[in-house]
């Protein structure tokens, strides 16, 4: 359970937030500055959202009261979208993250996840940093030997296991890529207290492979280095399953294990990303990233048992990294789908085996004008008796309706209505109907039924006869009334 502090005079941003996060969360409200510092130095809270239009310069009063007390909830500045100085005075007091006015429930929970993964992250690296420390015996001096020399690390590797294991564990709960990957660097940065690290990601197929996130570097010089997939660092580390260290490839070349022109190449690729180790990170048994690390700040060499937790630690971050590749493309179908039917003309309504709405399409809420905020998540009574009938009827009853006509007791607008079931092979998931409004076809229909009364009357009365442009009017009705028909039976049809 996680708790929020609002900080504002604005009672309304208050309850917002109640409507808009979830239910298990713990919600505070702070007037004024002083209330604010009195709850976060009682409570224990993880975020607190500032309101930076807070009177007397209360904004500032809390940030400076949260560095004095050491606290480290995570403030997350509110700011005017049409003020963008107020958002650089923010970011400039210590604001952690912004989130704009208007406020947007969807913006609200995408900012507040981020962060609590952020905080979740940093409070495991922080163990790993303590546990790492407590770790080395007071009278164990280790000696700066080269990664390939062996050292006797038995006593430590276990305990080492269980610690990058509990790291490696939250990594793993973080599925976007690009947030996973800022964390494994900024994460590998402090462990191993190198300037300098850089993230490839090698996507299987491609010729070519680019820096994909870093630390240390400028982010517009990397953009223009790519590496080809089936040479240099990459080739060597797809075929030799293996940590790279600069000097191996020289010790190589002098054996005549590595020709002197894939040396220099491999040396030119280190040399451009200031590297001393090429961190391999295979998922599936294919190479899926490369993470190389600079020289350490403190001037010292690489152990050998840094060397054993890269090599450990690398499993894990493989591990994370497939997860997020999956979860990535698993979302842009998502989001593809949603596009689809967001965009299509009809109204889509689906409901699970609880009865909640958990699809309903711009165009549902168009034609039967509601809104969709109004309507998802929630029982499904709320998008009408009408519907909800035929909704329930086909979950519970197993009975499906095609091409139904129900004219709406209230509006008396007339709908084109099917249902079907929603499986998962054998197993039940919903319901769910797409409809369409068939109030202008049937204003056709009248039309036409009341011309060919004109046209009947005109041609029973023998000293009249039937005017060219209302047998013409009559055609062109016709035909338009045909051509929709026809155009609804597609669109259900597919």
């Amino acid at each position: 359970m996680y708790s929020f502090l609002v900080v504002s005079n604005d009672s309304s941003m208050y309850n917002f937030f109640k409507r808009s996060l979830s239910e298990d969360c713990i919600i505070y409200l702070a007037k004024s500055p002083d209330d604010a510092l009195q709850i976060s130095l009682k409570r224990d809270i993880d975020i607190i959202f500032l309101d930076i239009l807070l009177n007397n310069r209360g904004a500032n009063k809390v940030i400076e009261g949260l560095q004095q007390a050491n606290n480290d909830s995570m403030v997350i500045a509110i700011v005017p979208e049409s003020q963008p100085t107020l958002s650089e005075e923010a970011i400039r007091l210590g604001a952690y993250e912004l989130l704009e006015t208007p406020l947007k429930k969807e913006a609200l929970q995408r900012i507040s996840k981020r962060v609590l993964e952020n905080q979740e992250l940093k409070r495991e690296l922080g163990f790993v940093q303590s546990q790492i420390k407590s770790l080395k015996p007071e009278n164990m001096r280790l000696t700066e030997l080269s990664f390939h020399k062996q050292t006797n690390m038995s006593d430590l590797h276990l305990p080492y296991k269980e610690i990058f294991q509990k790291f490696s564990k939250a990594l793993t709960q973080v599925y976007d890529l690009g947030r996973l990957t800022d964390l494994i660097v900024e994460a590998l940065a402090e462990l191993f207290k190198v300037g300098r690290v850089v993230c490839i990601l090698v996507y299987k197929g491609d010729d070519f492979c680019k820096p994909y996130r870093c630390l240390g570097f400028d982010e517009a010089v990397l953009r223009n280095i790519h590496f080809a997939s089936n040479q240099g660092i990459i080739h060597w580390l797809s075929r030799h399953h293996q940590i790279l260290h600069k000097d191996v490839i020289e010790r190589e070349a002098a054996t005549d294990q590595l020709n002197m022109r894939e040396a220099i190449h491999i040396q030119k690729e280190l040399n451009l990303l200031q590297a001393q180790l090429c961190v391999p990170i295979f998922a599936s048994g294919n190479l899926c990233s490369v993470i190389t690390l600079g020289n350490k700040i403190t001037g010292k060499a690489f152990f050998d048992e840094d060397i054993e937790l890269l090599s450990m630690l690398s499993g894990y971050i493989g591990m994370a990294i497939e997860n997020a590749l999956l979860y990535q493309e698993v979302n842009h179908r998502k989001i593809h789908n949603e596009n689809v039917l967001e965009n299509i003309p009809y109204g889509i309504i689906s409901i699970d085996t609880k009865y909640k709405v958990n699809t309903f399409n711009k165009s549902a809420a168009r034609i039967l004008h509601i809104a969709q905020e109004d309507v998802l998540g929630k029982d499904v009574k709320y998008v009408g008796s009408v519907f909800a009938d035929f909704l329930l009827r086909t979950l519970k009853e197993k009975k499906t309706y095609r091409m139904q006509e129900v004219v709406h007791p209230v509006s008396h607008a007339t709908y084109d209505v099917s249902t079907s079931l929603l499986l998962d092979g054998t197993r039940e998931l919903g319901a769910i109907m797409i409809f369409s409004d068939l109030s202008e076809v049937v204003k056709f229909e009248t039309k036409i039924k009341d011309l060919e009364k004109l046209v009947n009357s005109c041609l029973g009365d023998s000293e009249n006869t039937v005017y060219r442009d209302v047998a013409q009017a009559v055609t062109n009705l016709s035909r338009s009334w045909i051509s929709e028909r026809q155009r609804l039976n597609r669109n259900h049809e597919t």
